[in-house]
């Protein structure tokens, strides 16, 4: 059996985390791991066919690090208190970082939420969660929001 002390914790900082950080917490107790959060920074290639300056696509990239500092430390500090927490902040997509992650020895675990998205919107922006249950070579423990749930 594997052992488990470092848990991947991927979060958006855009959405509620709270239904499965508190998970992640408990698994991290249980097991005396550390917890690393992981914000997948969006890429700005968005704005390929607007005219923006070097210097304010710099000055842009530079606030959205610190905003999503804050929101992480704020996540560990408020969500995770007394667990041995690091940060991470990767540009990319979720999805794909969150795969290349695992493929190291690094982490025994992913423990990350699953959005209610349906319908157009589901099509639009994919499941993140469904990729990496998939092909991540680290077991993935996926919580669904208690408003997702049928019954």
């Amino acid at each position: 059996m594997r052992t488990i002390k470092n848990i991947l914790v991927p979060v958006d900082i855009m959405e509620d985390n709270a239904f499965f950080v508190e998970y992640a917490k408990l698994m991290a107790e249980q097991f005396n791991a550390k917890i690393t959060l992981l914000y997948a920074r969006p890429l700005l290639d968005r704005f390929y066919d607007v005219y923006l300056t070097d210097e304010i696509i710099e000055q842009i990239k530079e606030d959205s690090k610190q905003r999503a500092l804050q929101e992480l430390e704020k996540i560990a500090k408020e969500q995770l208190d007394g667990i041995d927490v690091f940060i991470k902040l990767r540009r990319g997509q979720p999805q794909d970082l969150i795969l290349e992650m695992t493929e190291s020895t690094e982490f025994d675990m992913v423990v990350m939420g699953k959005h209610c998205r349906r319908g157009v919107e589901r099509v639009l922006f994919g499941s993140v969660a469904n990729r990496v249950i998939k092909q991540s070579s680290a077991p993935v423990l996926i919580i669904h929001p208690d408003e997702c749930k049928i019954g």
